[in-house]
C-alpha cells in the first residue's frame, strides 16, 4: 500500500561517504537534473518502503551552512524553504569531533534531523569506539551508525526515517551556550521578536548568523524589516568586534568546536592499537576444524559461567553428583538469580502478614510484584552475558569467532551474524531478538526474528529443571539433552525451509559474512560498560513493561470466575474455563480429566511468562514443588517428557512475541511465527509420545 511521500534531505561535508551511502538508500535509481536557476546538478533517488515512498534529494558536499559558497546557499535553501521531512546529517566516525561541525549547525536550525555515522565497518580496526546512544540522549535526536559496505544500521536508519518523519523530531532547535556571546545574542533577539510575525526562520538562530556577518540574511532582514533594524544589528555585531578584537564568525565557530569537544567527552573513545604477538592466536579461529570447535569451546565456558553465577545450574547438578547434595543445594540457594527470588518471596509473605488475605493484597503481591520479580530474577543473567559479549566484541574475538562458525551455519541458511542473537537467545529471546538488528541481511534478519524464540531460553530451562526433577534416576538428565538438542533442531530446520522459501522466491543469495577484523586488544571497561547498560535497559524497558502489565492481566483471568466474582479456587476461573477448551488437544497423549485441563492452564499460563507454568501447577494442584503436582496429576513419564517438549519448542513468552513485532513491524510476520512454533511444539510432543511408548 503506499501511504505517501516522505522527503529526505541528504546532507555531509566532503569525504563522509554521502555518495556512497546515497546510493545504497536508492539503489542507484537516481534522477539527474540541475538546481533551480544554476548549473549545480540536483540528484534525486527513490525507495519504497513499508508503503512509504522515499525522495531521497542529495545536498551539495559542503562544510557548513554558512552560505558563503554557491553550495552552502543550495542547501540551506532547500532545508529551510522546502523543509525536507527528515534532514540527514552525515558525521564520518572516524573523524568524528570536525565532521560534526555540520551536524551542530543544522540542529540550530531545523528540528526534523537524524544524525548518521557512516563508514562504522572502519572504527573498531582504528581503536575508535562511539557511544551512539548516548550521543543521541545528549542531543535529542537519533543517531543512526551504519556502514554502506557491508549494509549494518541500513535497515535501522529507514525504520528512524518513518519514525521522525511523522513524530517531528525535536521540540525547538539545538540551544548552544556561546558564553560570553549570550547577552549580544539577546540583544539582537530582543530587535528579531518585535517583528517575529515577518520572520519564517529561527528567531535565535537568525541573530547568531547576523552576528555572524551572514550577507544573505543581512538581505533578508533589510529587506523584510526596514535599513534601520538592519543597522542596529550591524551595530551590535561591531561591538563584539570592538570588545574581543576578533571577528564575530571566529568567536562563534570556537565556541561550536568547543561544545562539540564537550559534547564527545567520554562518548568518543580512542585506543591505540597495535599489531600485538596476540594476533597469532587469531590464526587458529581461521582453521576449518579447530577454528569452530575453540569458538564453540569459548561461547560453552562463557554460558556455563553466566548460569551457574544466576542459576547455580550445571554446577549444582556435577556437586549432586560428585556426591556433595549440601553444597549443590547452597549453590543454588546463593546464586544470584536465587537471592533475588528468595527476597521477593520474603517481601510477598511480609506483605501478606500485614494486609492479610484480599483482593488488593492478592492483586499487589501475586500480580504486580509477581510480575517485577519474574523479571528481576533474570536481570543478573541478562547483565552477566551482557558482559562476556562485550568483552568478546571489544576484544576483536567476537568477529573471529563469526568467521569460524560461519561455514557451519550457512549449511542453514543463516550467516556468522547470527551467533550472537543465539547466544544471547540461551539466556533471554527479548534481547536476543533485538541483537538481530546487527544482522545486513533483511531477509536474513527477518528469518532470524521468526526462529531465534526456538533458542531455549533461562526461563525454559528452569521449567525443564523442574519436570527432569519428576523423573527418576539418569531420565532426567536425558530429558534436558533431548530438549536441547530438539529446539536446535527446530531453529535449524526452520531456518533452512525459510531460506529455500526466500531462495525460491529469488529474494535472497548465499549468506554472506561482511565483518571487519580488528586487531586483538584489551577491552576498555568504560566501552564493555555501554554494551552492558544498553542490553539492560532495553531488557527492562521491553520485557519489564510487558510482562508488568500482563502479569496483572493473568491475575484477573486466575481470581475471576466468568461471572466476575473474586475467587481463591482456581478450577472456578476464567483461566481454567479457557484451558478446558484447549484440554482435547492433550488427548492424544493420554491426558484426560483435571490432569488434562490443567496442564492445558499451564500452558496458556506459559504464553505469559515460561517460568509460569510451575507456579500455575502448583496454584491449581494445591502442592509445593512441579515434581509434586505432575505425580498428584498422574502423569507418566513419557506423558512428563512430551508436555516439556512442548514448553520447550511453543512461543518463549508475551514479552519475545512483543519484541519480535516490535522489530519486524510486521503482524503478519509475528503471527507466522506462532503459528510455526505452535505447529512444530505440538508434533515434537506427539512423535515424543510415540517415541516413548514404542521404547
Amino acid at each position: 500500500m503506499d501511504r505517501g511521500e516522505i522527503v529526505v534531505g541528504v546532507a555531509g561535508q566532503p569525504n563522509v561517504g554521502k555518495s556512497t551511502l546515497f546510493n545504497v538508500l536508492t539503489g542507484r535509481r537516481v534522477h539527474v537534473a540541475n538546481w533551480p536557476g544554476v548549473t549545480v546538478e540536483k540528484h534525486e533517488g527513490f525507495r519504497m518502503y513499508k508503503g512509504y515512498r522515499l525522495r531521497f534529494i542529495d545536498l551539495p558536499g559542503i562544510y557548513g551552512f554558512s552560505a558563503t559558497t554557491l553550495e552552502e546557499k543550495i542547501a540551506r535553501r532547500f532545508i529551510l524553504e522546502e523543509k525536507p521531512d527528515v534532514l540527514l546529517v552525515l558525521v564520518d566516525s572516524i573523524n568524528p569531533e570536525r565532521t560534526m561541525y555540520l551536524a551542530v549547525q543544522a540542529l540550530e536550525m531545523y528540528t526534523r534531523v537524524i544524525i548518521v555515522f557512516t563508514k562504522i565497518d572502519e572504527t573498531h580496526a582504528r581503536g575508535i569506539h562511539i557511544n551512539y546512544e548516548a550521543l543521541s540522549h545528549r542531543l535529542g535526536v537519533p543517531v543512526v551508525a551504519v556502514s554502506a559496505a557491508t549494509g549494518q544500521g541500513i535497515e535501522e536508519l529507514l525504520n528512524k526515517i518513518v519514525e521522525v518523519a511523522f513524530s517531528g523530531g525535536r521540540r525547538e532547535p539545538l540551544r548552544i551556550d556561546y558564553g560570553e556571546l549570550e547577552p549580544f545574542i539577546l540583544s539582537v533577539e530582543q530587535i528579531l521578536v518585535k517583528h517575529d510575525s515577518r520572520i519564517k526562520y529561527p528567531i535565535r538562530w537568525v541573530a547568531i548568523r547576523l552576528l555572524e556577518g551572514d550577507r544573505e540574511l543581512e538581505e533578508y532582514v533589510k529587506k523584510e524589516l526596514g535599513e534601520e533594524v538592519l543597522a542596529e544589528i550591524l551595530r551590535t555585531r561591531e561591538e563584539i568586534r570592538r570588545i574581543f578584537h576578533r571577528s564575530p564568525e571566529e568567536l562563534f565557530a570556537r565556541k561550536r568546536f568547543e561544545y562539540i569537544e564537550r559534547l564527545l567527552r567520554g562518548i568518543v573513545i580512542r585506543v591505540h592499537v597495535g599489531i600485538a604477538r596476540r594476533e597469532r592466536i587469531t590464526r587458529y579461529f581461521y582453521h576449518p576444524l579447530l577454528g569452530p570447535l575453540l569458538s564453540i569451546l569459548i561461547l560453552v565456558i562463557v554460558f556455563l559461567i553466566a548460569f551457574s553465577i544466576n542459576t547455580g545450574f550445571p554446577l549444582n547438578v556435577i556437586l549432586a553428583d560428585l556426591g556433595y547434595p549440601d553444597l549443590a543445594k547452597a549453590v543454588e540457594d546463593y546464586s544470584l538469580g536465587g537471592l533475588i527470588e528468595a527476597g521477593f518471596e520474603a517481601l510477598s509473605n511480609y506483605l501478606y502478614s500485614i494486609m492479610g488475605e484480599s483482593v488488593t493484597s492478592s492483586l499487589l503481591i501475586d500480580g504486580i510484584i509477581g510480575g517485577v520479580g519474574a523479571v528481576a530474577v533474570f536481570l543478573p543473567l541478562i547483565m552477566i552475558v551482557a558482559f562476556f559479549l562485550a568483552v568478546l566484541e571489544d576484544s576483536g574475538l567476537s568477529p573471529r569467532i563469526a568467521v569460524s562458525l560461519h561455514s557451519l551455519l550457512t549449511r542453514i541458511g543463516v550467516s556468522g551474524h547470527a551467533v550472537f542473537p543465539m547466544l544471547l537467545g540461551l539466556g533471554c529471546n527479548v534481547p536476543a531478538v533485538m541483537a538481530t538488528r546487527a544482522v545486513p541481511d533483511p531477509r536474513e534478519r527477518i528469518r532470524l526474528i521468526m526462529t531465534i524464540p526456538f533458542i531455549p531460553c533461562q526461563a525454559r530451562l528452569v521449567v525443564i529443571l523442574a519436570f527432569a526433577s519428576a523423573l527418576s534416576g539418569l531420565s532426567g538428565a536425558l530429558l534436558i539433552l533431548y530438549g536441547y538438542i530438539g529446539a536446535f533442531i527446530a531453529f535449524a530446520l526452520v531456518n533452512k525451509a525459510l531460506y529455500w522459501y526466500d531462495k525460491r522466491k529469488k529474494r535472497v543469495s548465499e549468506p554472506e559474512l561482511l565483518l571487519e577484523l580488528p586487531p586483538i586488544h584489551r577491552p576498555i571497561p568504560r566501552v564493555v560498560w555501554w554494551h552492558v547498560w544498553d542490553s539492560t535497559k532495553h531488557f527492562l524497558e521491553k520485557a519489564g513493561t510487558i510482562i508488568f502489565f500482563l502479569s496483572i492481566i493473568i491475575w484477573f483471568l486466575t481470581s475471576y470466575t466468568p461471572g466476575l466474582e473474586y475467587t481463591s479456587d482456581p478450577s472456578q476461573t476464567i483461566g481454567a474455563f479457557l484451558a478446558r477448551l484447549f484440554a482435547p488437544l492433550l488427548y492424544p497423549v493420554g491426558l484426560s480429566g483435571d490432569a488434562a485441563w490443567i496442564i492445558a492452564f499451564a500452558l496458556i499460563v506459559g504464553f505469559i511468562a515460561k517460568e509460569s507454568v510451575i507456579s500455575a501447577l502448583t496454584i491449581t494442584t494445591g502442592t509445593d514443588t512441579a515434581r509434586d503436582a505432575l505425580r498428584l496429576l498422574g502423569l507418566n513419564d513419557i506423558q512428563i517428557a512430551s508436555i516439556t517438549v512442548f514448553i520447550m519448542l511453543y512461543v518463549p513468552c508475551m514479552a519475545t512475541l512483543a519484541v519480535m513485532y516490535s522489530e519486524s513491524r510486521s503482524w503478519k510476520i509475528t503471527l507466522a511465527s506462532i503459528g510455526i512454533m505452535m505447529s512444530i511444539a505440538y508434533i515434537g510432543m506427539l512423535i515424543t509420545y510415540l517415541i516413548g511408548l514404542t521404547l
